[in-house]
């Protein structure tokens, strides 16, 4: 599995927010400011499958610019949008925000929609996505395991300290996990809490992302930062 870090930061440094592209075909988070990254470096052509771990602006609010050029390039290209429950009409008010209401037509004719739970199992193509719930506030936000060819990557998402932190890490044989804080709380994962998990769970290569440069300082010396562009191979 070929995983390509499109951003690997918070929203408010000026590197790019967290995002990936998986095999050149799933696009994991749309971060507001990724489009033109995305666009002008991949072939949008080869994405069918789009994952949305949560509604926040620096996961979603590209994610109209995508299916903009998608539905341009290809009429009547079928993808498939794994998200929340929600997401649909999420969309359609964007649309109506944007002026971009002609984009409807495509969404309800050529998007499937397969909402998220937790301990829901995806197939798509040759790949099976397993959700899960994490704690990120109180708000609906997922993390997931992804599995293709005998190798089985994990994401947190955002995600404070929980249960199924440890059981997507526990699970896979890497996890790119939320890094962004500095003190513990109920909305993010802090730098000292995943030097932690990554002596409780050495089988796993655990991989920062929605990092501060303060929580890299941190975790430079313990595990290896990623930088926007790199790949990793699974």
């Amino acid at each position: 599995m070929k995983i390509k870090i499109i951003g690997c930061y918070v929203t408010w440094v000026k590197e790019l927010s967290t995002s990936f592209l998986i095999d050149d075909q799933i696009l994991f988070d749309v971060p507001q400011g990724s489009f033109k990254t995305i666009s002008t470096e991949n072939d949008l052509s080869k994405i069918n499958y789009i994952i949305i771990s949560h509604f926040h602006s620096d996961h979603f609010a590209d994610l109209h610019l995508i299916i903009d050029v998608i539905s341009r390039q290809t009429p009547k290209r079928r993808i498939t949008i794994i998200a929340p429950k929600g997401c649909r009409e999420r969309l359609i008010e964007l649309f109506k925000i944007l002026e971009v209401s002609h984009l409807e037509v495509y969404l309800n004719e050529d998007v499937t929609f397969i909402e998220c739970e937790n301990n829901k199992i995806i197939k798509i193509g040759d790949y099976k996505i397993k959700c899960y719930k994490m704690l990120h506030q109180n708000l609906d936000a997922y993390g997931f395991t992804i599995e293709n060819n005998g190798s089985k990557i994990g994401f947190t998402g955002d995600s404070a300290m929980c249960n199924n932190v440890r059981k997507i890490i526990k699970s896979t044989k890497a996890t790119f996990i939320d890094s962004s804080n500095i003190i513990q709380n109920n909305k993010h994962l802090n730098a000292e809490e995943v030097i932690t998990l990554s002596k409780e769970f050495p089988s796993c290569k655990l991989i920062p992302v929605h990092m501060t440069y303060q929580t890299r300082e941190i975790l430079k010396n313990t595990l290896e930062i990623p930088n926007q562009g790199k790949e990793f191979i699974f």
